[in-house]
This record gives structure tokens, sequence and C-alpha cells, in this order.
């Protein structure tokens, strides 16, 4: 067997004599990794169906919310009015950098076809949201312009048609949303989980019938595509103006909505994720930070424990560099097993996530190495001292030692 071997066998069954002691010290290392490798699943997850989405909608879907897009954390300033239909009318015809537009308004509802209910997410939208979003039609067709406001019909989203049809047809079948009969007349293809949501729980249904049931309770915005021959800026600036133009703003007047691309969705994106960063590792240096001093102090005290031990190796010629080395692995050992303890919380929690809730939650594969060599440097920074004051007892009072 090697020197390094030899030393390392020493250290595992150094730390095995001492099994609750050895899980008791590096609880924080576990507490520290596993937070790290479950918001990195977390996010990463997140990173990759936004992404996958904004692929599916292509880089030109320009949005008009009536707020910047982000979290708001305290009381909200002057409040903004929401842009509306007839506004959206005009902006399409004075605006010619825009191709196709659709005001969309969103609400939870039940809705019951022979007593059979489902709680789904009713999307009001016009005719254009389906090139818009770039919708995937399995059976039927979405509705068109004319239907906007002289027909009850709607599309359902896949999840939707099997919970209330199971495996018989839904086309031509009449469901009930807030007392009012609406005639299937497509199915989407199934989607997935973006961000949380989706399109499989969803139904989609004219803005003139969602506004006329639902009334104040829903909140709009808008999605539009530029026409091709402009650039997305260029669209973004003449669609601004027109909006301004529209609603009356004076020159030395502040917008009062805000207009957004997937790019600047994304910064605000990673704007958000990276303040959640900052609260990941804040939570998970201290874990470690704590658990590295509980190490230095544990191996300080086997070093007092084990002083006649040290004295008898140094004895029979055991020289300073092989007993630094060995309460060195020691406290690697003992960092690398509770980061791998700490790697599998991680995971767990990336499970638990994934089966509980809609997020989705994957770890990257650089995680793994990156958190063994996070316990390793802990290891090393909190092991030395403790090493370093073994390897320095004079044996002869180290063979004296009680």
């Amino acid at each position: 067997m090697t020197w390094l071997g030899e030393v390392l066998r020493i250290a595992i069954l150094s730390l095995l004599a001492n099994r609750l002691r050895t899980l008791l010290t590096v609880v924080g290392v576990i507490i520290g990794i596993g937070t790290i490798i479950g918001m990195l699943a977390l996010i990463n997850g997140i990173n990759q169906s936004l992404l996958t989405e904004f692929e599916r909608l292509g880089p030109n879907v320009i949005y008009i919310t009536r707020d910047e897009p982000g979290l708001r954390v305290g009381l909200p300033g002057r409040q903004r009015k929401h842009l509306t239909f007839p506004e959206v009318m005009k902006l399409k015809r004075r605006c010619d950098s825009i191709d196709m537009i659709s005001i969309v308004s969103q609400i939870r509802s039940p809705i019951t076809y022979r007593g059979n209910t489902d709680i789904v997410t009713i999307l009001g939208v016009q005719a254009d949201y389906d090139e818009i979003a770039s919708l995937n039609l399995e059976v039927g067709r979405f509705f068109s312009s004319v239907e906007e406001s002289k027909s009850r019909v709607c599309v359902l989203g896949s999840a939707v048609a099997t919970n209330l049809f199971g495996r018989t047809g839904s086309l031509g079948k009449q469901i009930d949303i807030e007392g009012q009969h609406f005639r299937v007349i497509g199915v989407l293809e199934e989607s997935g989980v973006v961000m949380g949501s989706g399109y499989d729980q969803s139904v989609f249904m004219p803005y003139y019938w969602t506004r006329a049931m639902f009334g104040e309770q829903i909140q709009d915005f808008v999605m539009l595509l530029p026409v091709r021959s402009a650039r997305l800026d260029d669209a973004v600036e003449h669609v601004r103006l027109t909006l301004r133009s529209i609603r009356h703003i004076p020159l030395d007047g502040d917008d009062n909505s805000a207009i957004s691309t997937h790019e600047k969705m994304l910064q605000t994106y990673n704007e958000l994720t990276g303040s959640i960063y900052w609260v990941m590792r804040i939570v998970a240096s201290i874990a470690l930070l704590v658990s590295g001093i509980g190490i230095m102090n544990i191996m300080l005290v086997g070093v007092m424990e084990r002083t006649r031990e040290i004295g008898l190796r140094k004895a029979v010629g055991a020289n300073r560099a092989a007993i630094a080395a060995q309460f060195l692995i020691e406290a690697i050992v003992l960092t690398v097993v509770g980061g791998i303890l700490g790697i599998g919380l991680g995971f767990l929690i990336r499970i638990v996530v994934g089966g509980l809730t809609p997020l989705p939650a994957s770890v990257p594969i650089w995680a793994v190495p990156f958190a063994i060599a996070i316990c390793c440097g802990i290891g090393i920074f909190f092991g030395l001292y403790p090493a370093l004051r073994a390897s320095a007892l004079d044996p002869v009072k180290a063979l004296r030692y009680e």
C-alpha cells in the first residue's frame, strides 16, 4: 500500500471510530452544499424552460404591459391604466410597423362538461394570437377574426381536453364557462410546463367574451409581431411613439405603459435570479463557515486526544510532513463526506420540487464537481492549523502526555 493510501486508511478509520461526532461536525457542510445544489437545480431548470419558450415564440415578439416586468417591493406609485381594447385597435390601425397584434386577458375559472368540472386558466385573446404565440393544434382550428365578437367558441389545452372528455373526441362539444355555453373548435398539442405554467391547462376564447363575462376582474396585456421588414428596435420605438399619441401624453411626460422584448425580459429575469443567487451564497457561506469552524475545533480536540499516538509515530520515524498530511487528509475526508451527503440533499430537494410543484428543476453538470471542490477547499483551509499543530508536537513530551 502506498504512503498516501495508508494515510487515507488511517484517516477514515479515525472518523469511523466517532461516527456520531463526525456526522454532527459536517451538518453545516450538508446544509450549505444542499442549499447550493437545490437552488442551482431550481434556477437551472427554470432557465432552460424560459429559453425553450423564447425559442418557440421567436425573437421578435413585443409585449406591452402596464408596469415594467419584474418584482416590485413597497407601496406602488401612481397607478397606471391597462391598455384598453379600443386603444389596441387604434394602435393596430395607426402603427404600420405592426403585422399582428392581440390583447390578452387571463383569469382562473372553473369550466364544466356534463357535471365534470376542471379549474383552468382562461385566456381571452384575439385571432392573431394563434400566429403570435406559435400555437400548435393537435385537432381543429383557432377562431377567426369574424368569430371574435359573434361566436362563443373556444380552444382547449391538451390536459383540459383529457380531463373533460377523456379519450372521446372534443370537437363540437359544448362546455360551460360562467353559465355560458362555448363550442370547442380546437385542441392544442401538449406543450409542457414553462416557468411553472403552460398552455396544457388553459382555455382560449375570444377576448370580447372574456371581458363581457369577467369585467374588471381581469388584467390585460398586449402581444404583437412587427412586420418582417422592420428592425426590432425601430418597431419598438414606433409602437411607443404611436401609443403616446393615442394616450395624449405630452412631450415632457413619462410613458404610462411598458414595452418589452424577449431580450429585456430575459435581462430582468437574470437580475432577479442574480439576487436569488446572492441570498443563496450568503446562506450557504454562513453554513459552511460555521461548519468549518466546527471542523477546526473537532480536529484540535482530535490532536489532544491522540497526542500519545502522535508521539509514538514520531518516535518510530514519522516526520512532520507525514503527521500534518494525516490530519489534513482527515479534515478533507470529513468535509467531502459532508459534501456528498449535501449533494444527496440537493438532489432530494430537486426531486421533491419536481414532484410536488410544476416548477422544473435540473442539476447542471458542473455543480457536483464544484461542490466537491468547495468541500476540499474548506477541509484544507480549516484543517491546516490543527495539522500543523499536530506536526509540531515534541515527541518526548507527546509520549509523556496523559
